[in-house]
């Protein structure tokens, strides 16, 4: 009897499938991938030769990822991965029309119609982790759960589970850090993550799915993946539905591979060629530092007056007990793992455990992404941001350096000068150039941090690569390539060390000026590759490492809390009554308002319960979120006034979405519909319920905005019409080189939805195009009239009115601003002048609150139109101002830079083409003022963009104390390159004419 071998050669793993020629399994084998596909492949072709002649084995089939790896020559057969799937589930079940496959880095959907006899459909997951196994390991690593615990844990959860990001692992990790802040339990959070799972892999494909439906791949094996699968499959088909895992769900593709191969003969059956060389570029090694610094463990031996300060991370818990000298009197350090209560319990044992019982606490200060949860648990006496904690503890060391802090999932940058920081820059939400970054890539490689092994082998490698400055998702699959490739191990980890300190510059530095001394804080630089590696990358730079590096942000809130006590008692509720407490952690959402806000409630017997997460001050007045009052909510008034139509109104409902440029011409709009006698309908702020429906709706891969559009059209079926119109040209055009566009995704927004939301004739787009004039817009609103059944005389009357509207909003925004910024230059406070579209600045809903949070922070909130950006002339800084919005943020970043009062806070969103060179323009012309960034979509937790809030107010603040003012001459700046020196300039002076 002859035997035949399928091979399926993944990216993580190899499975072997040893069938006899009538198609029945002999053999089934598996080896994880570590230096190579050809190893893998090797060493399981030598097991199974050991117990099988190789006389009777006439061929081998290849299927997967890295079959390419195995060298033609040989004569191995080689199919697709979907054809090798498909063929090994029709084996056993020639019923099958739905195959989904997930695997370790890739997934895939087949849609059958009559098994392989019809062309069949093949959806698979884009070049991301997102919706695989390797997505769910690393979450699972983070949250210290094996993944043998995984599926068990997580179906031990009942009822809805809270929404975590599918689309990027990273944003993942972001929801989960904001969970954890809020005291939820492990079990809901790996529900979610494999409902995010589930939904990303069944947002591959369009319809329903065609039961019989089968899962095959390493992650079947999760039987919580399962019910998730089933779950959204059945929301989908609107029924229920059932998923089937065969038997030999791990080995399917192999097995398909090798059936695809009876009656056929390979050439060779040995493999015994080496793995094939690599192609890399070989650039030079890390220099080896001292690698013999461990963290001192100090323990406290007399009793004394001290002061505790605790940094609850994202990954991990620190704290210290400092003394009244700001010398570090004992001290801790362990992994939140998704806990923050046990981990702060645990904290607080091993601390008595060196002697913390003998220390009078005078002060507790508390900081991290989840300082208010463990503040009100501990009763601390100080709450700050982690970068204001982190800034005062580099002061003991050096008060005039830059600080790089690398934390668990968030890295931060704080530029100084003379003592006073005057920029900070935080990660968005990437993980690259984080500690979780390189201590997964490590994981995967089976390499520990830890205890020095990851240093040892980087310093021993001759040579290093480029594994390139991207997402940590990309740079996993870019290590396992190199392992494919051969790459020996100590080149890759020393590769990775350098890859860190690449992203950290490239994503949070960008092109910002760095000081002559900077400090590196963080548990990260325990590993003495990085250290070196960020030397490498900033040769001319003196960089210092603290002693005690990883509880930094700890001393800074102790040494914070001991200058802000005078003398008062501390709220300290002591170590053993947090150890003791019996906390109840629950959440619900709130109803109250269209915000839906999720609340966590903590419960300590004999205490008042203590609530999180309302945007309100319907909960947690007493954490400082009080109800304000900004210019944002004045501004929605004169842009909204006269949206619920006029009395007496009998014609047709006319749906307006509050969407994108609709904040900038709603007057037009709804005067436009008012005076035509119909009766405006307009959509309300965007809530978690829009967000939702706009994600479902919305296939194309564009920005946040966009994406809103299809679910605020999608909440007016009931309108008889939808006015949305496409705005081309904004304003009067000041030649060919001004002519101030609109993005093209705005002006294609309404045709896009018409589609996407099933809208048809229901929506009528009038074009918007100012450039020569308000006569093109009333000719098209006279037209969009028509359309709705009105007379072209009736419509140009309703177009007149509905221009006037705008003129007149405009003359009060005017008029709002000059008062605001009057009383602003009567007062102390400073104004945050906010750069975004107003689609964004302007929608609460979409934005998290910002103003709000800014004016509770004391800040005054200033929309951009508020400024007389009339004054400035955007062609003095840039020759061909194209999109609307770039003249705005070029007036306003002058006006901005001039006025001591003024800061300017950008809010982004993902995806956004003129936002890249735009911002940086900005950036240069505010001449080394404090600018912050936000970027935002569906997937921004609010904690993280409170703590960015919380720490530009205290950059602006300190930079307000120092005076410093650098304004930059229209001519240093040139297309949005950067500010140049004088010897660029010359450089470029050929090329500029």
């Amino acid at each position: 009897m002859q035997y035949y071998v399928g091979i399926d050669v993944g990216s993580v793993s190899v499975k072997l499938c040893l069938i006899d020629e009538n198609g029945n399994t002999v053999r089934q084998d598996v080896e994880r991938v570590s230096t190579g596909p050809r190893s893998a492949v090797q060493a399981l072709m030598s097991r199974l030769l050991e117990e099988t002649p190789q006389d009777v084995i006439s061929a081998v089939g290849l299927s997967g990822s890295a079959s390419s790896a195995i060298p033609a020559e040989l004569g191995w057969a080689t199919y697709s991965s979907s054809l090798a799937i498909a063929s090994g589930v029709l084996h056993s079940h020639p019923d099958a029309r739905t195959i989904i496959q997930i695997g370790g880095q890739s997934s895939l959907i087949i849609e059958l119609e009559d098994g392989l006899r019809k062309p069949w459909k093949v959806e698979s997951n884009p070049l991301c982790a997102a919706g695989t196994g390797r997505f769910l390991e690393q979450q699972a690593y983070r949250l210290g759960i094996s993944m043998d615990d995984f599926s068990m844990l997580a179906l031990r959860h009942e009822g809805a589970a809270p929404r975590i990001a599918a689309r990027c692992s990273v944003f993942a990790k972001t929801d989960l850090i904001h969970l954890q802040q809020k005291g939820v339990s492990v079990e809901p959070m790996l529900f979610a993550l494999c409902e995010s799972v589930a939904r990303m892999v069944g947002s591959f494909k369009k319809g329903p799915f065609t039961p019989p439906i089968f899962v095959v791949g390493g992650v079947a094996a999760n039987a919580a993946i399962i019910k998730a699968l089933e779950d959204v499959i059945s929301t989908r088909n609107e029924a229920p539905a059932t998923v089937t895992v065969p038997e030999n769900y791990l080995y399917t593709q192999a097995l398909g591979a090798a059936l695809l191969t009876v009656g056929k003969r390979s050439d060779s059956i040995l493999l015994e060629t080496p793995d094939a060389p690599t192609q890399y570029f070989h650039m030079p090694p890390l220099e080896t530092v001292d690698s013999s610094a461990a963290p001192a463990q100090p323990v406290v031996t007399e009793r004394c007056v001290g002061y505790l300060g605790i940094d609850i991370g994202s990954t991990s818990t620190k704290a210290t007990i400092i003394d009244e000298t700001g010398q570090v009197l004992t001290k801790h350090y362990l992994m939140t793992a998704g806990r923050p209560v046990q981990a702060v319990k645990e904290l607080f044992s091993r601390l008595l455990d060196k002697g913390a019982s003998r220390v009078e606490i005078a002060g507790v200060g508390i900081t991290g992404s989840g300082r208010y949860l463990v503040g009100s648990l501990v009763g601390a006496d100080l709450i700050k941001n982690e970068i204001t904690a982190q800034t005062r503890a580099a002061a003991e060391l050096d008060p005039e350096a830059d600080i790089i802090e690398i934390g668990g999932q968030d890295s931060k940058l704080v530029i100084k000068r003379n003592g006073v920081v005057v920029d900070y820059q935080m990660n968005k939400a990437c993980a690259a150039g984080t500690g979780s970054f390189i201590d997964e890539l490590a994981e995967m490689l089976g390499v520990r941090v830890t205890d020095g092994q990851f240093a040892r082998l980087a310093f021993d490698a001759s040579y290093t690569i480029d594994l390139g400055t991207r997402c940590a998702s990309f740079m996993a699959q870019s290590v396992a390539r190199a392992q494919q490739e051969g790459i020996p191990l100590e080149v890759i980890t020393s590769s990775l060390a350098i890859g860190i300190a690449k992203n950290y510059l490239s994503k949070v530095v960008e092109n910002r000026r760095l000081g002559e001394r900077v400090i590196l804080t963080g548990a990260v630089f325990y590993n003495q590759a990085v250290v070196s590696a960020f030397q490498r990358e900033l040769p001319d730079t003196h960089l210092m490492v603290p002693e005690h590096k990883e509880i930094t942000g700890a001393i800074g809130a102790a040494l914070l809390a001991r200058e802000t006590m005078e003398g008062r008692p501390s709220s300290f509720k002591g170590f053993q009554a947090v150890i003791d407490a019996d906390v109840a952690l629950s959440t619900f959402t709130c109803k109250s308002c269209d915000n839906n806000c999720t609340i966590s409630r903590m419960q300590i017997p004999g205490e008042k319960p203590t609530f999180y997460g309302s945007r309100c001050d319907r909960y947690d007045a007493a954490a400082g979120h009080a109800r304000q009052r900004t210019p944002f909510d004045d501004r929605e008034d004169l842009l909204f006034a006269n949206a619920t139509g006029t009395d007496g109104s009998t014609g047709p409902t006319v749906g307006i979405p509050r969407a994108l440029l609709v904040y900038d011409f709603a007057p037009l709009l709804i005067e436009f519909v008012n005076a035509l006698g119909a009766r405006p309908v307009v959509t309300g702020r965007t809530t978690a319920d829009i967000i939702a429906r706009s994600t479902e709706l919305a296939y194309t891969d564009s920005c946040f905005p966009v994406k809103l559009v299809h679910g605020h059209a999608a909440h007016l079926a009931d309108a008889d019409y939808l006015l949305f119109p496409s705005a081309i040209r904004l304003g009067l055009m000041e030649g060919p080189e001004s002519q101030k566009y609109a993005c093209p995704l705005v002006q294609a927004a309404p045709y896009i939805i018409r589609h996407a939301v099933d809208l048809g004739d229901r929506l009528i787009i009038p074009t918007l195009d100012f450039s020569q004039g308000d006569e093109d817009v009333i000719r098209n609103l006279e037209d969009a009239a028509v359309a709705m059944g009105y007379s072209r005389e009736r419509g140009r009357s309703a177009a007149v009115a509905g221009l006037k509207a705008l003129e007149s909003f405009r003359n009060k925004q005017m008029d709002n601003g000059r008062e605001l910024l009057e009383e602003l230059r009567r007062s102390d406070k400073l104004g945050v002048v906010i750069f975004s579209r107003s689609y964004m600045s302007q929608d609460a809903g979409a934005n998290l609150g910002i103003a709000e949070k800014l004016a509770q922070l004391g800040a005054v909130p200033i929309p951009l139109d508020y400024l007389p950006l009339e004054e400035v002339d955007p062609k003095a800084y840039q020759d061909r101002p194209y999109w609307a919005y770039e003249g705005k943020f070029i007036a306003a970043a002058r006006l901005v830079s001039e006025n001591p009062q003024l800061y300017g806070m950008a809010i982004t969103n993902f995806g956004c083409g003129p936002n890249s060179f735009m911002l940086r323009m900005v950036h240069d012309i505010m001449g080394g003022k404090p600018f912050g960034q936000l970027e935002i979509d569906e997937h921004a937790a609010e904690a993280g963009i409170v703590t960015r809030l919380e720490a530009f107010v205290d950059t602006i603040v300190g930079h307000a104390k120092s005076g410093e003012v650098v304004l930059v001459d229209p001519k240093d700046i040139y297309r949005g390159i950067g500010v140049l020196s004088k010897s660029d300039r010359k450089l470029l002076i050929p090329y500029m004419s």
